[in-house]
């Protein structure tokens, strides 16, 4: 695509805020003061963590509120970046997922009532902020027209009300204005991150715009172009073992391409996808959830991988001495819910492939990491590598092992002039959850700026 094609994304971008001026986007009610929370019921005694929960206001004429859990780092947070974790879905809980399943300082136990400290939490790097978007998902909310505004829901209004709101919750936190911000996501994310990323460079441009010091973003087995990613799924199945010749066959035959959305095709797609049995799509070796129940306290707080971990945070979630201490809207009339089902074909302007995106951003000079669990089947490290080699970036650093603890090979990097791809071997999905150790080295490695490391070499007999 011509550059001219990048310029006049950037400047649809800057139009649609500079009908809604900055200065408009004041902040909303609320306080950091008002936000703190004292502590979580059933964390575990003596830890020292700041953290803020609450609302920010980023509509008032359809009062959409916006929830967010906000964890300063552990150590000299006065001089740590801020990062802002957006899970994908689309609909899916950056609070219930990212904080309490991946990254966050704590995981709930099997009673869904107690929780544990992750030793690798990200907050040992940096400022973690997450934020419940787009609307409706989790205990954000819009106040009038609810339903209304969540079947309109999109790619523009997310990364407009995501946008709107930082610029109040940097109002709220305002010894955060100058410090570096990172974005990180994962899954439908890959579309957040990026829309949101070219926003606030946009919009940074615009007269009288409060600035925001995006340094860089990080994407996570993100979807990129969901129809060749859908169509690598069955290759993917197919090349592991886990559907037939004769269905893999039937694809080829009864699908004319990536988007062919007839009968016969889905008709093929369906009748392989059946075969598969009773495996998780997103970690093809990990074990399923059989008992959705809570049940009592046991070793499983600190087993990241826990396959019925997401159970477990729900009913955590729903306590309503949670809720009161997390400072969330308990007149809500339906229950917290991890995700809120959207169908991706019918998101808004969902966008067929986010590369015009990712080559915008790449010639900003921000830093790009995109990264992949090679466990994924529902967007698999072999579809992501396509739409990395159609960027058609020139190779700085060819393709190499990296490690974690010196030792182990944890994954694969290529460094490309403007942007870094890497795997992460032995995950899924999501790689805080299944690698939770590499995960953290990537994410180190990423806000310093610093290569992937390299295994050591051990000379034979040692």
């Amino acid at each position: 695509m011509a550059m001219v094609s990048y310029r006049a994304l950037w400047f649809s971008v800057a139009i649609v805020f500079s009908v809604q001026s900055c200065r408009a986007l004041a902040a909303g009610k609320g306080s950091k003061e008002a936000d703190k929370i004292t502590a979580l019921p059933g964390q575990p005694p003596a830890v020292k963590l700041q953290q803020y929960s609450g609302y920010v206001n980023v509509n008032e004429t359809a009062g959409k509120s916006l929830f967010y859990y906000f964890v300063e780092a552990a150590a000299d947070a006065a001089h740590k970046p801020l990062v802002l974790w957006l899970n994908g879905g689309p609909g899916c809980s950056s609070l219930g997922i990212g904080a309490f399943q991946e990254i966050g300082p704590f995981r709930v136990d099997t009673d869904g009532k107690t929780l544990c400290r992750n030793t690798l939490a990200w907050n040992t790097a940096a400022n973690v902020l997450f934020l419940e978007s787009p609307v409706g998902v989790g205990f954000s909310y819009a106040a009038v027209k609810a339903e209304e505004v969540y079947s309109t829901m999109g790619d523009n209004m997310t990364a407009h009300d995501s946008y709107a709101f930082l610029l109040r919750w940097l109002d709220r936190f305002p010894e955060y204005k100058a410090r570096d911000l990172f974005i990180f996501g994962e899954s439908y994310a890959g579309h957040y991150v990026p829309e949101l990323a070219v926003t606030i460079l946009a919009s940074n441009n615009l007269p009288h715009a409060t600035p925001i010091k995006l340094k860089g973003i990080a994407i996570g087995n993100g979807i990129l172009e969901f129809a060749a990613e859908r169509t690598q799924l069955y290759e993917y199945l197919w090349q592991h073992a886990f559907i037939s010749d004769s269905a893999h066959a039937l694809i080829a035959q009864s699908c004319r391409n990536s988007d062919d959305p007839s009968p016969v095709c889905e008709s093929a797609r369906g009748a392989a996808y059946g075969q598969i049995g009773d495996i998780d799509v997103y970690n093809i070796y990990s074990s399923t959830c059989h008992d959705k129940k809570v049940r009592p306290s046991g070793s499983k707080c600190t087993d990241l991988a826990e396959p019925c971990a997401q159970y477990f945070v729900e009913a955590y979630m729903n306590q309503p001495q949670v809720q009161k201490a997390i400072h969330a809207n308990t007149e809500l009339k339906y229950p917290w819910t991890r995700c809120r089902t959207y169908n991706l074909k019918h998101f808004g302007d969902s966008p067929k492939t986010m590369l015009p995106h990712i080559k915008a951003l790449i010639s900003s000079g921000i830093r790009i990491w995109i990264f992949s669990g090679d466990l994924d089947a529902m967007v698999p490290v072999t579809a992501t590598r396509q739409s990395m080699e159609r960027l058609q970036l020139r190779v700085a650093e060819d393709w190499r092992p990296w490690s974690a603890d010196g030792k182990d090979v944890a994954g694969y990097v290529i460094a490309y002039e403007g942007m870094v791809f890497a795997t992460v071997r032995g995950s899924g999905h999501m790689v805080p959850i299944d690698q939770p150790e590499r995960a953290l080295v990537l994410f180190s490695s990423f806000l310093r700026g610093q290569p992937l490391p390299p295994p050591q070499r051990h000379s034979d007999g040692d």
